[in-house]
């Protein structure tokens, strides 16, 4: 029995860690993309413009992926 919650509890961990560097990994490049929208934004603000409105829940939806479609 043991063996079996030790298994459990290391893929739980797995898991767990997982989802830590997706997560980290998602909000680096969430920042790195804001900034490079925001710098395009001001090089052709005359000209065109990125709307960033919706851009946060995008990057939630695809946080919520690992714990959604891990089993």
């Amino acid at each position: 029995m043991s063996k079996v919650m030790n298994r459990d509890e290391e893929v739980q961990d797995a898991i767990c860690e997982l989802h830590n560097k997706c997560d980290s990994l998602l909000a680096q490049c969430n920042i790195d993309m804001c900034k490079l929208i925001d710098d395009f934004n001001e090089k052709y603000e005359d000209d065109s413009y990125c709307d960033t409105v919706d851009l946060n829940s995008k990057f939630d939806d695809l946080a919520d992926y690992v714990e959604e479609y891990t089993s």
